[in-house]
């Protein structure tokens, strides 16, 4: 096990975000790819204002990671597949997957700084997050490809200068655009109730109510077809989408609080501090597991 512990500030309340993988890319200097599920044992969040910290990621669900794995797979193949029609070989040696969370995670993620508040670098260190380009034929009146980014959680982005194309597509949906839908009806129900054979030895009314109810109990799923915990439509925005994994209130009198430990799918983390956006200087120090879990 080995820990590393990044300290981030800032000087406003609000929404921001973290990629953990970028910030131990930058304090340990070696890339840490994204594609990973990373630890977070724990730290401690400073406010002398005494606001609520709340610590947001993606939820934690197979199909989350079934969707993230299937953006994956395809980034990669059609990287791949560039490469051999073109004849050509790439040496990018920190070429790597990146998503972000949801769509209110811009490119610039926060950075971890040192105790007296100076960044890492001299120069911004480059981390792009990975856009695809599509060889769908373009939409009416649309010379330019559409090229997109992914976001985890929440709804496509329609590309507002490009109708008919899109800016961001979220990944759990879709994976879920992409499965079938469990059917009402499935082929292994019981048969029609009142065929003349099976009603050949009925001496009463119970066979056929016992027949009713098994061909109807448990023929739906207990879920949502089409929602599921990461791209489901929200009035609120912001948290939309997003798993609670914890929450710092400290007070104006003592003005540290305890961040619970919790794992964040590919590193991602939304932070939100305050209910405004008003001047308030913060810091959030978290201990990071430096290996990320394969999934």
């Amino acid at each position: 096990m080995a820990v590393s512990r990044m300290r981030f500030k800032a000087t406003n309340n609000g929404t921001y975000y973290i990629d953990l993988a970028k910030a131990l890319s930058l304090q340990e200097r070696r890339l840490h790819r994204q594609k990973a599920i990373y630890t977070v044992y724990g730290g401690f969040f400073v406010d002398s204002q005494g606001n609520r910290c709340n610590i947001n990621t993606a939820p934690m669900t197979w199909v989350t990671k079934r969707s993230v794995n299937r953006g994956f797979a395809m980034w990669r193949k059609m990287t791949a597949r560039t490469l051999t029609d073109a004849g050509a070989t790439s040496k990018s040696k920190y070429r790597d997957f990146k998503v972000k969370l949801d769509v209110d995670m811009s490119n610039s993620p926060l950075v971890p700084v040192d105790a007296n508040d100076q960044n890492l670098y001299s120069s911004g260190p480059e981390w792009e997050y990975s856009l695809l380009t599509t060889a769908d034929p373009d939409a009416a009146g649309v010379s330019t490809a559409d090229q997109f980014s992914l976001q985890i959680v929440g709804q496509h982005v329609p590309d507002g200068a490009n109708p008919g194309q899109w800016h961001r597509i979220g990944l759990v949906q879709s994976w879920i655009d992409s499965r079938p839908s469990p059917e009402a009806s499935q082929p292994n129900d019981i048969p029609d109730v009142t065929d003349p054979l099976m009603n050949l030895f009925d001496e009463g009314d119970v066979i056929d109510d016992r027949l009713v109810r098994i061909n109807t109990e448990g023929d739906g799923p207990p879920y949502d077809e089409l929602i599921a915990f990461g791209n489901a439509s929200g009035t609120s925005g912001g948290e939309n989408n997003l798993a609670r994994q914890s929450v710092a209130v400290p007070a104006t009198a003592t003005p540290v609080a305890a961040v619970h430990g919790f794992q964040a799918l590919c590193g991602l983390l939304q932070v939100k501090v305050g209910s405004d956006n008003g001047a308030n200087q913060w810091e959030l120090v978290l201990d990071v597991e430096t290996k990320g879990e394969k999934f």
